[in-house]
């Protein structure tokens, strides 16, 4: 009990963070609906701890196909757990994730406490870190990736901690937890390795346990291609130097576009260079002050959608930081910034550019580091200065107003710039087909698929409609549940003569598409319309009754 006490007194600060990391998450937490892999990983685990099932009536699977994503394995069972007491809905599906993200305070406070012994250091660090809008966005999705990062740091701390069994146990559960993390896993093992090498100089001990990390590496490969071969090869062909067909059509368009002798164009552009140079470009983003302090990720869906990784008053932190290195760096503190280049090597070498930010995040740790060396020599070169209050307050000042602007620009632009990037139309049209139940409905589109699934989980089914549902998705047919009829468009129907239809704008090529909303501002045609909720004003369903 005393013991427990103790490390209360001591941690008290890290759980106000806990409590805060948490609080300043939920507001607005259903604003906007669910990604595709949100929702499915979600409504797996929902189906799981419903009646023992996945979405295609495989009792207690290890490899989940048909999905979006495929296989988040260990995401699908932590959802699982939560949904034996929580009802399926946007808030219900995010919240387990946002709690087990906030036990990072903990995890990186005690990693860079581990490095450094020094707390100052690891505190502001964590606060640069767990609440920069770069880690507040992602912890506040319902994916596979806050659970993995978890996973990957307490793995961490128990290598540094030389308690390799329950390390490798971690690494193997974030090897299936995140796929985006199977690139970066051996490289990060020889990378905790070299942190005893450099104290103990043992080169012996260093290629001995580096090869026995490796042979553990490959035992998860090996298992991984058994388990979900045709998963593992699909997403072998994600890393660049594999991706055989987008390095040759590179390779063809660099020979085709070049006034160059055949023999030089074969110099300058082969399936090396081509590699090399994506790697390279890759790179230059990932240390790119726009990216990190204010453009962000291209991705609106994995970047914030609204400024850079971290709050744009950091970038004077950024580079004093780098100019720290060379005056008062030591090399724990090289080792940290490390953390940079081996977190952004998923990156580098994956050609699924759409998640830069997202497979980059232990990177995060090295820049928030950094960010804290640039902070504490700041503070030493203004500690004589007579207008000290007076920067500090300035900067303060600058930070509240990138707060705002944030807050101003993720909660109330956001769901109009990106909503329906999270298809918010599914949930639109879902709460359109809930309150027609009874009415036999045809609903036509390009992924009728992702329409059942949505209407599934927010309808909150019991464990005999889901079996049924299950049941209708087996067969791979048409999709029908409950009276509502899933089906693909089909461009030689008249979909204007049908009854009780709903048909998706996808199904109808531009110029089709416009001449039916002409039609029916000019009630020369009779149907409702769903709109998107974007600044589109475009019509997402048409309703004919």
């Amino acid at each position: 009990m005393a013991k427990i006490i103790d490390f209360l007194k001591t941690k008290k600060v890290l759980f106000f963070l806990f409590f805060l990391f948490i609080l300043i998450r939920l507001p607005a937490l259903d604003q906007i609906f669910l990604l595709h892999d949100e929702r499915d990983i979600v409504l797996s685990g929902y189906s799981i701890a419903k009646t023992g099932k996945d979405l295609y009536g495989n009792r207690f699977p290890l490899v989940f196909d048909k999905i979006s994503p495929n296989n988040p394995l260990i995401a699908i069972y932590y959802s699982a757990i939560w949904s034996l007491f929580l009802p399926p809905n946007v808030f219900n599906a995010r919240l387990p994730f946002i709690l087990i993200s906030a036990l990072l305070i903990f995890l990186v406070y005690d990693l860079i406490f581990f490095i450094t012994k020094n707390k100052t250091l690891s505190l502001l660090t964590t606060i640069i870190f767990c609440f920069s809008p770069w880690i507040f966005h992602l912890a506040r999705l319902a994916l596979d990736i806050p659970l993995a990062i978890v996973l990957l740091l307490l793995g961490i701390l128990f290598y540094f901690k030389k308690k390799r069994f329950l390390a490798y146990l971690l690494f193997s559960l974030t090897f299936f937890t995140y796929q985006g993390f199977r690139l970066l896993i051996p490289f990060l093992l020889i990378y905790l390795e070299l942190f005893y090498f450099l104290k103990n100089k043992n080169k012996y001990s260093f290629l001995k346990i580096s090869l026995v990390n490796l042979l553990f590496y490959f035992l998860l490969v090996f298992l991984a291609f058994n388990f979900e071969p045709q998963i593992s090869t699909n997403r072998l062909q994600e890393i660049i130097f594999f991706n055989y067909e987008k390095n040759a059509l590179e390779v063809d368009f660099r020979r085709m576009t070049s006034l160059a002798p055949a023999i030089v164009d074969r110099f300058f552009s082969n399936k090396l260079t081509v590699p090399i140079d994506y790697i390279l470009e890759n790179t230059v983003k990932a240390f790119d002050p726009s990216f990190l302090f204010k453009k962000g990720d291209d991705s609106a869906i994995n970047g914030n959608a609204v400024g850079g990784q971290f709050f744009l008053t950091f970038v004077i932190f950024y580079f004093l930081g780098i100019i720290s290195l060379g005056k008062r760096a030591e090399l724990k503190d090289f080792y940290i910034l490390g953390f940079i280049p081996v977190g952004i090597i998923p990156t580098l070498l994956s050609t699924h550019g759409a998640s830069f930010a997202i497979r980059g995040i232990l990177s995060t740790v090295g820049y928030s580091y950094l960010l804290t060396l640039g902070i504490n020599f700041g503070l030493s070169i203004i500690q004589k200065n007579k207008y000290k209050k007076l920067i500090i307050a300035l900067c303060f000042l600058l930070l509240a107003s990138n707060i705002l602007t944030f807050i101003y620009g993720y909660y109330f632009r956001r769901p109009v710039t990106v909503g329906e990037l999270f298809n918010e139309n599914e949930r639109q049209l879902a709460g359109y087909l809930q309150t027609n139940e009874g009415n036999k409905i045809t609903i036509y589109h390009n992924s009728p698929k992702d329409l059942l699934f949505s209407l599934v989980f927010l309808k909150n089914p019991s464990s005999g409609r889901l079996n049924s549902a299950q049941t209708s998705l087996s067969k791979g047919l048409t999709l029908d549940w409950e009276g509502f009829y899933f089906k693909t468009c089909d461009k030689t129907k008249n979909y204007f003569s049908l009854i009780n239809a709903v048909v998706s704008e996808k199904c109808f090529e531009e110029k089709e598409y416009n001449n039916i909303v002409e039609k029916i501002s000019l009630d020369k045609l009779k149907a409702d319309q769903i709109y998107y909720k974007d600044y589109s004003d475009k019509t997402a369903y048409f309703i004919i009754e």
